[in-house]
């Protein structure tokens, strides 16, 4: 029936029909789009999964993902009886799901930290929806989201401890005079010439 409808309305409008059948990915992925509160991620401990907002429910015994159920699943129906059951169940990738729901994705943020490496400050990001982790850890340049704290960070870490990569001459010859100074207190056997 949906087939159907979609044909007629396709026709209608005139618009092109694919004449290659889609994949397994981009089938799911139209569907996951209408679909996004009916998405469970698998109870390592249980035969159960945790779906939007926390709430329990298993696989239907006639789903042919019921003996072997997969990370995460999308289901087309949750059906309440003696329990909460989902019906017509597909398996799905937690990475599809990010770019179809921006609007509704929350993203936080741990362990801001400068990394000399990156020559940056770093963080760990968490995104959500609907209280389930998509991404449980992802690390991501921290400049955009709190550039006050990042500003902090690369005064102490990248300028004062010496921790940036860079040519500019002014960073090298900051370096080369805090030396001296060192070298000033080493000789005269004093602490208090350099500030902390």
């Amino acid at each position: 029936d949906i087939h159907r409808q979609l044909s007629q309305t396709v026709k209608l409008l005139r618009l092109p029909v694919n004449t290659v059948a889609a994949d397994h990915r981009t089938v799911h992925s139209a569907l996951l789009t209408g679909l996004l509160s009916h998405i469970g991620q698998k109870d390592s401990e249980k035969m159960e999964f945790t779906g939007a907002h926390s709430a329990r429910f298993a696989v239907f015994p006639a789903s042919q993902l019921f003996k072997k159920p997969p990370k995460w699943i999308m289901v087309a129906q949750l059906l309440e009886t003696s329990r909460l059951w989902g019906r017509i169940a597909a398996r799905i990738e937690p990475e599809w799901i990010e770019p179809l729901a921006p609007h509704l994705v929350k993203y936080h943020y741990s362990d801001p930290h400068w990394e000399k490496s990156q020559g940056a400050v770093m963080a760990n990001e968490k995104v959500t929806l609907f209280g389930l982790p998509i991404v449980a850890s992802r690390k991501i340049n921290y400049g955009a989201i709190d550039p006050p704290l990042c500003r902090e960070l690369f005064i102490r870490h990248g300028l004062v401890e010496g921790q940036w990569q860079t040519s500019h001459a002014f960073f090298h010859a900051n370096l080369q005079l805090l030396a001296e100074v060192e070298a000033m207190e080493h000789k005269s056997r004093r602490r208090d010439i350099l500030v902390d």
